[in-house]
Protein backbone atom coordinates (compact mmCIF):
# COMPACT_ATOMS: atom_id res chain seq x y z
CA UNK A 1 0.00 0.00 0.00
CA UNK A 2 1.04 3.79 -0.61
CA UNK A 3 2.06 4.73 2.77
CA UNK A 4 0.43 8.61 3.59
CA UNK A 5 2.00 11.79 2.91
CA UNK A 6 0.87 14.54 4.97
CA UNK A 7 1.42 18.31 3.51
CA UNK A 8 2.32 20.97 6.05
CA UNK A 9 1.13 24.39 5.00
CA UNK A 10 2.35 27.10 7.49
CA UNK A 11 0.34 30.25 6.29
CA UNK A 12 0.62 34.26 7.54
CA UNK A 13 -1.34 36.74 4.98
CA UNK A 14 -0.78 34.84 2.18
CA UNK A 15 -4.36 34.83 0.37
CA UNK A 16 -2.71 36.30 -2.56
CA UNK A 17 -1.27 32.81 -3.91
CA UNK A 18 -2.72 30.54 -1.71
CA UNK A 19 -5.25 28.95 -3.76
CA UNK A 20 -2.95 28.22 -6.26
CA UNK A 21 -0.98 26.36 -4.11
CA UNK A 22 -3.26 24.77 -2.66
CA UNK A 23 -4.63 23.50 -5.74
CA UNK A 24 -1.82 22.83 -6.86
CA UNK A 25 -0.92 20.24 -3.96
CA UNK A 26 -4.61 18.68 -3.98
CA UNK A 27 -3.52 17.74 -7.64
CA UNK A 28 -0.79 15.75 -6.69
CA UNK A 29 -1.01 12.41 -8.66
CA UNK A 30 -0.58 8.72 -7.27
CA UNK A 31 -0.18 9.31 -3.57
CA UNK A 32 -2.38 9.17 0.03
CA UNK A 33 -2.70 12.48 1.08
CA UNK A 34 -3.46 15.04 3.39
CA UNK A 35 -2.88 18.66 3.82
CA UNK A 36 -2.60 20.27 7.01
CA UNK A 37 -2.73 23.78 7.61
CA UNK A 38 -1.77 26.26 9.98
CA UNK A 39 -2.23 29.75 10.15
CA UNK A 40 0.21 32.01 12.40
CA UNK A 41 -2.30 34.98 13.24
CA UNK A 42 -2.84 36.27 9.65
CA UNK A 43 -5.20 39.46 9.47
CA UNK A 44 -6.00 38.92 5.58
CA UNK A 45 -8.82 36.53 4.08
CA UNK A 46 -6.19 33.27 4.09
CA UNK A 47 -8.26 32.45 7.12
CA UNK A 48 -11.79 32.12 4.82
CA UNK A 49 -9.91 30.14 2.10
CA UNK A 50 -8.59 27.36 4.69
CA UNK A 51 -11.73 27.15 6.00
CA UNK A 52 -13.38 26.89 2.42
CA UNK A 53 -10.98 24.51 1.47
CA UNK A 54 -11.74 22.50 4.80
CA UNK A 55 -15.55 21.96 4.48
CA UNK A 56 -15.02 20.89 0.85
CA UNK A 57 -12.30 18.63 0.75
CA UNK A 58 -12.03 15.84 3.19
CA UNK A 59 -8.25 15.52 2.55
CA UNK A 60 -7.46 19.47 4.46
CA UNK A 61 -7.99 20.89 7.85
CA UNK A 62 -7.15 23.33 9.43
CA UNK A 63 -6.32 25.38 12.69
CA UNK A 64 -5.08 28.81 14.09
CA UNK A 65 -2.04 29.20 16.21
CA UNK A 66 -3.06 31.11 19.54
CA UNK A 67 -0.64 33.56 19.10
CA UNK A 68 2.14 34.68 16.14
CA UNK A 69 4.62 32.06 16.82
CA UNK A 70 6.96 32.90 13.55
CA UNK A 71 8.04 30.48 10.73
CA UNK A 72 9.71 27.86 12.09
CA UNK A 73 7.52 27.17 15.69
CA UNK A 74 4.27 27.06 12.50
CA UNK A 75 5.84 24.73 10.83
CA UNK A 76 6.71 22.49 13.75
CA UNK A 77 3.25 22.63 14.82
CA UNK A 78 1.79 21.97 11.28
CA UNK A 79 4.31 19.12 11.13
CA UNK A 80 2.90 18.32 14.77
CA UNK A 81 -0.50 17.44 13.74
CA UNK A 82 0.54 15.34 10.55
CA UNK A 83 -0.64 12.05 10.40
CA UNK A 84 1.07 10.12 7.85
CA UNK A 85 4.34 8.65 7.52
CA UNK A 86 6.05 10.94 5.21
CA UNK A 87 5.56 14.75 5.88
CA UNK A 88 5.82 17.48 3.01
CA UNK A 89 6.84 21.12 4.26
CA UNK A 90 4.55 23.53 2.19
CA UNK A 91 4.78 27.51 1.29
CA UNK A 92 1.66 29.21 0.92
CA UNK A 93 3.28 31.16 -2.08
CA UNK A 94 5.04 28.29 -4.65
CA UNK A 95 3.58 25.51 -7.00
CA UNK A 96 4.15 22.50 -7.27
CA UNK A 97 4.05 20.15 -10.33
CA UNK A 98 1.68 17.20 -10.03
CA UNK A 99 4.36 14.47 -9.70
CA UNK A 100 6.31 15.91 -7.18
CA UNK A 101 5.45 13.78 -4.40
CA UNK A 102 5.14 11.02 -6.00
CA UNK A 103 8.78 11.42 -7.50
CA UNK A 104 10.13 12.16 -4.25
CA UNK A 105 8.35 9.04 -2.21
CA UNK A 106 9.72 6.82 -5.02
CA UNK A 107 13.53 8.47 -4.63
CA UNK A 108 13.77 8.00 -0.79
CA UNK A 109 14.52 4.98 -0.54
CA UNK A 110 16.18 4.52 3.09
CA UNK A 111 17.03 7.81 3.32
CA UNK A 112 15.12 9.74 6.09
CA UNK A 113 14.72 13.00 3.36
CA UNK A 114 14.61 13.65 -0.51
CA UNK A 115 14.11 16.82 -1.91
CA UNK A 116 14.22 18.15 -5.59
CA UNK A 117 15.61 21.23 -7.91
CA UNK A 118 13.09 24.33 -8.06
CA UNK A 119 12.62 26.78 -10.74
CA UNK A 120 12.28 30.08 -9.76
CA UNK A 121 9.18 32.11 -11.28
CA UNK A 122 8.64 35.66 -10.28
CA UNK A 123 5.47 37.46 -8.40
CA UNK A 124 2.93 36.98 -11.23
CA UNK A 125 4.13 33.90 -11.86
CA UNK A 126 6.32 34.40 -14.93
CA UNK A 127 9.37 31.80 -15.29
CA UNK A 128 12.49 33.52 -14.74
CA UNK A 129 14.63 30.96 -16.80
CA UNK A 130 16.88 29.71 -13.94
CA UNK A 131 16.50 27.24 -11.00
CA UNK A 132 18.07 26.59 -7.28
CA UNK A 133 20.40 24.64 -8.66
CA UNK A 134 22.13 27.33 -10.85
CA UNK A 135 23.74 29.36 -8.35
CA UNK A 136 24.51 26.28 -5.38
CA UNK A 137 25.96 22.40 -5.19
CA UNK A 138 22.85 20.13 -4.56
CA UNK A 139 24.15 18.56 -0.78
CA UNK A 140 23.61 15.36 -0.51
CA UNK A 141 24.78 12.04 1.47
CA UNK A 142 25.36 11.61 4.98
CA UNK A 143 27.70 13.90 6.42
CA UNK A 144 26.09 16.24 8.71
CA UNK A 145 29.35 18.75 8.70
CA UNK A 146 28.74 19.64 4.98
CA UNK A 147 25.34 21.08 6.09
CA UNK A 148 26.67 23.06 8.75
CA UNK A 149 29.05 24.80 6.23
CA UNK A 150 26.08 25.41 3.85
CA UNK A 151 22.49 24.32 2.87
CA UNK A 152 20.55 23.36 -0.41
CA UNK A 153 17.38 22.26 0.71
CA UNK A 154 14.31 24.17 0.67
CA UNK A 155 11.77 22.95 2.76
CA UNK A 156 8.86 23.43 -0.09
CA UNK A 157 11.27 20.71 -2.10
CA UNK A 158 11.09 18.54 0.79
CA UNK A 159 9.91 14.89 1.93
CA UNK A 160 11.21 13.76 5.20
CA UNK A 161 10.11 10.89 7.73
CA UNK A 162 8.24 11.23 10.60
CA UNK A 163 10.59 9.42 12.73
CA UNK A 164 13.12 12.23 11.71
CA UNK A 165 10.63 14.80 12.49
CA UNK A 166 10.56 13.71 15.83
CA UNK A 167 14.07 13.08 16.76
CA UNK A 168 14.37 16.53 15.60
CA UNK A 169 11.85 18.05 17.95
CA UNK A 170 12.14 20.51 19.13
CA UNK A 171 13.44 22.66 16.63
CA UNK A 172 16.02 25.30 17.67
CA UNK A 173 15.11 29.13 17.80
CA UNK A 174 16.48 30.82 15.44
CA UNK A 175 17.18 29.11 12.51
CA UNK A 176 15.37 27.97 9.21
CA UNK A 177 13.46 24.50 9.67
CA UNK A 178 14.34 22.88 6.49
CA UNK A 179 17.96 23.47 7.17
CA UNK A 180 17.56 22.25 10.81
CA UNK A 181 15.84 19.05 9.35
CA UNK A 182 18.34 18.30 6.33
CA UNK A 183 21.29 18.83 9.26
CA UNK A 184 19.79 16.00 11.00
CA UNK A 185 18.74 13.70 8.32
CA UNK A 186 22.24 13.95 6.91
CA UNK A 187 23.28 12.82 10.42
CA UNK A 188 20.79 9.78 10.52
CA UNK A 189 20.41 8.11 7.65
CA UNK A 190 20.77 10.87 4.90
CA UNK A 191 19.79 12.68 2.39
CA UNK A 192 18.71 12.04 -1.23
CA UNK A 193 18.82 14.89 -4.29
CA UNK A 194 16.17 14.58 -7.21
CA UNK A 195 17.72 17.01 -10.11
CA UNK A 196 14.28 17.47 -11.82
CA UNK A 197 12.45 20.37 -11.05
CA UNK A 198 9.63 19.55 -9.34
CA UNK A 199 8.15 23.18 -7.47
CA UNK A 200 8.16 26.39 -9.09
CA UNK A 201 9.66 28.55 -6.23
CA UNK A 202 8.28 32.36 -6.15
CA UNK A 203 10.40 35.21 -6.24
CA UNK A 204 9.02 38.39 -4.59
CA UNK A 205 9.73 41.37 -1.92
CA UNK A 206 7.23 39.54 0.37
CA UNK A 207 8.88 36.20 0.46
CA UNK A 208 10.46 34.12 3.65
CA UNK A 209 12.97 32.25 2.53
CA UNK A 210 16.44 34.23 1.48
CA UNK A 211 16.60 32.65 -1.75
CA UNK A 212 12.67 34.12 -2.35
CA UNK A 213 14.09 37.43 -2.44
CA UNK A 214 17.12 39.67 -1.85
CA UNK A 215 17.45 41.20 1.38
CA UNK A 216 17.92 44.81 1.09
CA UNK A 217 19.26 47.65 3.78
CA UNK A 218 21.22 44.79 5.60
CA UNK A 219 25.13 46.26 5.86
CA UNK A 220 27.81 43.77 6.37
CA UNK A 221 28.30 43.52 10.02
CA UNK A 222 24.67 42.81 10.03
CA UNK A 223 24.53 40.05 7.51
CA UNK A 224 27.85 38.64 8.99
CA UNK A 225 26.80 38.27 12.15
CA UNK A 226 23.94 36.51 11.16
CA UNK A 227 25.65 34.35 8.96
CA UNK A 228 27.93 33.57 11.63
CA UNK A 229 25.09 33.24 14.40
CA UNK A 230 23.10 30.66 12.32
CA UNK A 231 25.77 28.17 11.92
CA UNK A 232 26.13 28.81 15.63
CA UNK A 233 23.38 27.95 16.63
CA UNK A 234 23.01 24.69 14.36
CA UNK A 235 25.99 23.51 15.79
CA UNK A 236 25.53 24.29 19.20
CA UNK A 237 21.44 22.57 18.97
CA UNK A 238 22.82 19.55 16.56
CA UNK A 239 25.72 18.93 19.04
CA UNK A 240 22.65 18.05 21.78
CA UNK A 241 20.91 15.45 20.03
CA UNK A 242 22.26 11.65 19.62
CA UNK A 243 23.40 12.12 15.51
CA UNK A 244 26.49 11.62 13.91
CA UNK A 245 29.39 14.22 14.50
CA UNK A 246 27.91 15.72 17.23
CA UNK A 247 31.54 15.82 18.69
CA UNK A 248 32.38 17.86 15.60
CA UNK A 249 29.49 20.01 16.08
CA UNK A 250 30.56 20.56 19.57
CA UNK A 251 34.03 21.64 18.96
CA UNK A 252 32.97 24.08 15.33
CA UNK A 253 30.75 25.95 18.23
CA UNK A 254 33.28 26.21 20.88
CA UNK A 255 35.76 27.36 18.50
CA UNK A 256 32.88 29.83 16.79
CA UNK A 257 32.10 30.93 20.10
CA UNK A 258 35.24 31.87 20.88
CA UNK A 259 36.45 33.82 18.11
CA UNK A 260 33.38 35.86 17.93
CA UNK A 261 34.28 36.69 21.88
CA UNK A 262 37.36 38.47 20.27
CA UNK A 263 39.30 35.23 21.63
CA UNK A 264 42.28 33.36 18.86
CA UNK A 265 40.44 32.12 16.08
CA UNK A 266 43.35 29.19 15.31
CA UNK A 267 41.41 26.78 16.72
CA UNK A 268 38.63 27.95 14.40
CA UNK A 269 41.25 27.07 11.63
CA UNK A 270 42.28 23.41 13.01
CA UNK A 271 38.67 22.30 13.09
CA UNK A 272 37.94 23.58 9.73
CA UNK A 273 41.00 22.53 8.34
CA UNK A 274 40.16 19.05 9.99
CA UNK A 275 36.67 18.70 8.36
CA UNK A 276 38.11 19.83 4.84
CA UNK A 277 36.64 17.16 2.96
CA UNK A 278 32.69 18.49 3.84
CA UNK A 279 34.20 21.78 3.15
CA UNK A 280 32.15 23.44 -0.12
CA UNK A 281 33.64 21.95 -3.50
CA UNK A 282 34.38 25.51 -4.91
CA UNK A 283 37.16 23.93 -6.82
CA UNK A 284 37.61 20.18 -6.03
CA UNK A 285 40.55 20.34 -3.94
CA UNK A 286 39.79 19.71 -0.53
CA UNK A 287 42.85 21.92 0.75
CA UNK A 288 41.99 24.32 -1.35
CA UNK A 289 38.56 25.03 -0.55
CA UNK A 290 38.88 24.53 3.42
CA UNK A 291 41.49 27.84 3.12
CA UNK A 292 38.88 29.52 1.36
CA UNK A 293 36.10 28.38 3.81
CA UNK A 294 38.39 29.99 6.60
CA UNK A 295 38.84 33.21 4.51
CA UNK A 296 35.29 33.30 4.69
CA UNK A 297 34.84 32.78 8.14
CA UNK A 298 37.89 35.31 9.11
CA UNK A 299 36.07 37.80 6.87
CA UNK A 300 32.73 37.76 8.36
CA UNK A 301 34.82 37.54 11.99
CA UNK A 302 36.36 40.89 11.13
CA UNK A 303 32.91 42.19 10.41
CA UNK A 304 31.30 40.57 12.68
CA UNK A 305 33.52 42.21 15.67
CA UNK A 306 33.85 45.70 13.91
CA UNK A 307 32.48 48.76 15.86
CA UNK A 308 28.91 50.03 14.19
Amino acid sequence: MTPRISVALSTYNGARYLREQIDSVLAQEGVDLELVCVDDGSSDDTPAILAEYAARDPRVSWSANPRNLGPTASFERAMSLCRGEFIAPCDQDDYCEPGKLRTLLAAIGDADLAYCDSRYMDGDGRDLGCRVSGHMRMLEGRRPVEFLFGNSVSGHASLVRRSLFEQARPFPEGVYHDWWLALCAAGRNGVRYVPEPLVRFRRHCDAYSPMGHKHKGMGKRCESANWLKMRGTLAQAYAARDFRDADVAARLHADLSRALDGGTSAPLLTTLWSQRAAAPHWSGRPGLDALRLWTRFAKKLRRARAVA
